[in-house]
């Protein structure tokens, strides 16, 4: 049985019928939807270029054909391990041999006060992109909490839809733990090219329905309000059926938890794993079908493969930006191409080993870098890859 019909518990299924397991597979969430992927809700999918349908893992005749059986609109209540069962909402109860938990995350509410006709949004659901998109178009004005993954694609969105946006940041620069200072200044550079207002080190004290109240006074005009400053874990389940957590279901490099009849896989999973110095929790469309590659290996009784290099991407104003392994400020920046000019390439090497790379419009690129980070090897810097010479570059900043 799989809690969660997201993209990781999704993928799961069809991941174990891949991998050879025989045996049911039930499948219950809380959505109505057929399970989809949640990365173009914040780009194609709240622009109108892409269709519900186009989201979806499989269609519904193609589950079924899987012998994969959908429960959806249905809320688990509660686990009892001792039974290995999991009590619905509805007030059924259903069994399980093996279980495996993908409840995922929700955004993290916005702390300070929020009136009653602040039109606020927040975004991980199908449902969240139609209140969206209510509040964009040409003359709208959108005030945008948070400069992470989903504010930054939310605002290059609003503003090709013609939407007037101002983007308020508590922290100094955009995406501080995951983007270097060189990369954020260029972003910074684009969004503003494009119209986006940026505040950074601005702490926000309320949300109404005329705007955004900073808390030294001064006011941001909206006529919609998008929060996007981070998710918790929907690990309650977990939690109040005794696993171990930790901002997070707490699992080894298998994806299993405190119980061995019990896995947790995707945004909700904390890989604990000491011997390679591994305690995190990813929230990436990359980790959602690792994790599932992975649990099904271990429910088939296969070993462990190889945990590939974490991966995340993001497309913004005609750029399409690559990360993978872990770039930081203070290690030596191997760079190739110029930002702004064409495709780049930085490469981020600790005592030269590859750690991480960051790649613009270079997707081949990152994938060859993606392999020297995974050796964890010293390199020679002319080995490191190289964006190709193009004509002209989607864009430029």
């Amino acid at each position: 049985m799989i809690v969660g019909a997201g993209q990781a518990g999704g993928r799961t299924a069809l991941a174990l019928r891949r991998t050879g397991y025989q045996g049911d597979i039930e499948l219950i969430g809380e959505e109505c939807a057929l399970p989809y992927e949640r990365p173009p809700l914040s780009k194609d999918f709240l622009l109108g270029r892409a269709t519900q349908e186009s989201l979806r893992l499989a269609s519904q005749p193609g589950w079924s054909e899987q012998g994969i059986e959908l429960h959806l609109g249905l809320r688990v209540e509660s686990i009892d391990r001792g039974s290995r069962c999991v009590q619905l909402r509805s007030g059924g109860v259903v069994t399980y041999d093996v279980l495996v938990l993908a409840t995922g995350v929700r955004p993290r509410l916005f702390p300070g006060t929020v009136a009653a006709d602040a039109p606020v949004c927040y975004l991980r659901t199908l449902t969240d992109v139609q209140a969206l998109r209510a509040l964009l178009g040409p003359g709208r004005r959108l005030a945008i909490i948070g400069a992470g993954f989903i504010g930054l694609e939310v605002a290059a969105a609003a503003r090709e839809l013609e939407t007037e946006v101002t983007l308020v940041e508590s922290a100094a620069r955009p995406l501080m733990r995951m983007l270097p200072a060189a990369v954020a200044s260029w972003l910074c550079r684009v969004h503003a090219g494009r119209g986006v207002v940026m505040t950074f080190g601005a702490q926000v004290q309320a949300l109404d329905g005329h705007g955004v109240l900073l808390q030294d006074g001064s006011r941001i005009p909206a006529d919609g309000l998008l929060v996007g400053i981070g998710s918790v874990p929907n690990d309650d389940l977990a939690r109040t059926s005794g696993l171990e957590v930790s901002d997070g279901i707490v699992v080894d490099v298998q994806g299993r938890t405190s119980d061995e009849a019990v896995f947790a896989v995707g945004d909700v999973a904390r890989h604990v794993d000491p011997a390679a110095g591994r305690n995190e929790r990813l929230e990436s469309w990359r980790n959602a079908e690792d994790d599932a590659a992975a649990v099904a290996r271990a429910i088939c009784g296969l070993e462990p493969a190889a945990r590939p290099v974490p991966w995340f991407w993001t497309d913004q104003f005609g750029f399409n930006i690559q990360l993978a392994g872990r770039p930081a400020d203070g290690m030596q920046v191997v760079e190739r191409g110029r930002l702004g000019d064409g495709p780049y390439l930085a490469h981020y090497l600790d005592t030269g080993v590859p750690r991480g790379v960051i790649g613009i419009d270079c997707g081949r690129e990152v994938r060859m870098a993606m392999a020297l980070i995974g050796r964890g090897q010293p390199v020679e810097q002319q080995d490191l890859p190289s964006p190709r010479i193009r004509r002209a570059s989607a864009a430029t900043a």
